[in-house]
């Protein structure tokens, strides 16, 4: 699991790409629209079997991250 906790929020993106990256090549966040980028799990295959949380039902990228983790670990 790549744990958010004292990452900030490109430095998480850039570890989840480089962990999962033959499964989900959905590239790396540019910016700060974490929502968007986050859409991308929603719609990968290697998340097919998983329903990872919707980004848009959360304001704080953390906590996301923190329910979608089991499916990243899942799918890495």
């Amino acid at each position: 699991m790549i744990d958010p906790r004292g990452l900030d929020l490109h430095q998480w993106a850039d570890a989840v790409v480089l962990t999962v990256r033959e499964t989900w090549p959905y590239g790396r966040l540019i910016g700060s629209d974490w929502q968007s980028w986050a859409v991308g799990f929603l719609r990968s295959s290697a998340m097919s079997g998983n329903i990872p949380p919707d980004p848009y039902q959360f304001t704080d990228w953390r906590e996301w991250a923190m329910r979608a983790a089991p499916m990243l670990e899942a799918a890495s």
